[in-house]
């Protein structure tokens, strides 16, 4: 097998290292958009010390503040229309994976000038590679350890009208610089950081269970990366200031949502990841929530396909023999063990659901077993 790895983005890493935004973004523009939530940046006044930070190393810079959990296409576009007005030629993510997100899709599309769910509709989940050679740098520096969008190329972000979220992969959007500051994430409430870890969680054991051809070298790294957010997780709920459970989850956080982990080639398929994403779009529930209320019938109905897969990340991972006990074990752990009704999602939208995720992802196909729309449906229900 033939392999290129490609990995564009400098990471610079460690608690501190958000004093060197302002120094580190002037290296790659004069005028920053900078992007971010609409409220919890501002209340810890990171923003304010980022903004006079950028201003004291000589840039100008217009802030974005109106991003919300499972940012909305047309709020990216509103961003990239102002970025593009502003003659912006730096973008700078500061917040979760919905601040990072937008500021990814604000760069494309106030470069092409097309609405940014245009590159839904027209790749799909292909990597865009059609785009303006003028995309502004982008500079992420996460406050939570989550999503991994620091150290990737996607994009992800719902449609206004039909609700449905959408996926963008694009070399464009690799960040030229991630500043990632694990001292950032100390703020976070213990809600946060569990909803956090289980997507890391989930961005790593999907791939690892559904993988066709395993690779030691893959799996290695992935179950390390799973043992970090296992061991570091707990300790980071009971202790929100222990620095150094923070600083092993922004580590796993980066390098799941990064190409390093698929060093060796040994992944698969992120499918649980698809099915989940609709319920975002629709009621606007937490992406981490959702993953950790479906991920125990997910793992059921992949083990008679799986069943060696479930057993080593029992072993590897957990030190125990059953692996996807061990997840429920862990999932009631960190207070994570969750239900659809808990989200708010209907069951009379389970078949509605469906259809959107066999329309928006066909990367369902790739599932080691059938995923079809009367799976699915029993999937939702099983997790209710």
């Amino acid at each position: 097998m033939i392999m290129t790895f490609d990995f564009p983005t400098k990471i610079v890493f460690g608690p501190g290292s958000i004093s060197m935004l302002g120094t580190e973004a002037a290296k790659l523009g004069k005028r920053a958009m900078l992007v971010t939530g609409t409220t919890s940046v501002r209340g810890t006044g990171l923003l304010d010390r980022v903004n006079r930070d950028l201003e004291k190393n000589g840039l100008e810079v217009v802030v974005f503040d109106k991003v919300v959990p499972n940012p909305r296409a047309s709020t990216i576009d509103e961003g990239a229309r102002l970025a593009y007005q502003d003659a912006v030629d730096l973008v700078i993510g500061l917040g979760g994976g919905s601040a990072m997100d937008s500021a990814k899709g604000i760069a494309l599309a106030s470069a092409s000038k097309k609405p940014i769910w245009d590159y839904v509709k027209e790749y799909g989940v292909q990597p865009v590679d059609d785009y303006p050679e003028s995309v502004p740098p982008i500079l992420l520096a996460p406050t939570m350890a989550a999503s991994g969008s620091e150290g990737g190329m996607a994009c992800v972000l719902a449609n206004d009208e039909t609700h449905q979220k959408g996926l963008i992969f694009c070399p464009a959007l690799y960040p030229k610089l991630s500043i990632v500051d694990p001292e950032l994430t100390l703020t976070l409430p213990k809600k946060q950081t569990a909803t956090g870890g289980a997507d890391i969680f989930c961005h790593v054991v999907e791939p690892y269970i559904t993988v066709n051809t395993p690779c030691a070298l893959t799996d290695g790294i992935m179950e390390t990366l799973m043992k970090l957010v296992v061991n570091s997780l707990p300790q980071a709920i009971a202790k929100p200031d222990d620095i150094e459970a923070r600083i092993a989850l922004s580590w796993a956080s980066t390098l799941a949502g990064s190409p390093v982990k698929e060093l060796g080639g040994g992944v698969g398929g992120v499918t649980l990841h698809s099915i989940e994403r609709p319920l975002e779009g629709y009621n606007d529930c937490t992406h981490g929530d959702g993953l950790a209320a479906m991920l125990p019938a997910w793992m059921k109905y992949t083990l008679p396909v799986r069943r060696e897969r479930f057993a080593s990340l029992g072993k590897n991972v957990f030190g125990e023999a059953d692996g996807i006990t061990a997840v429920e074990k862990w999932l009631d752990k960190i207070g994570m063990r969750l239900k659809l009704r808990d989200l708010g999602i209907k069951p009379e939208d389970f078949q509605s659901l469906a259809k959107i995720t066999l329309k928006s992802d066909p990367r369902i196909s790739k599932h080691p077993n059938l995923l079809d729309e009367s799976v699915i449906m029993q999937l939702y229900e099983d997790s209710y």
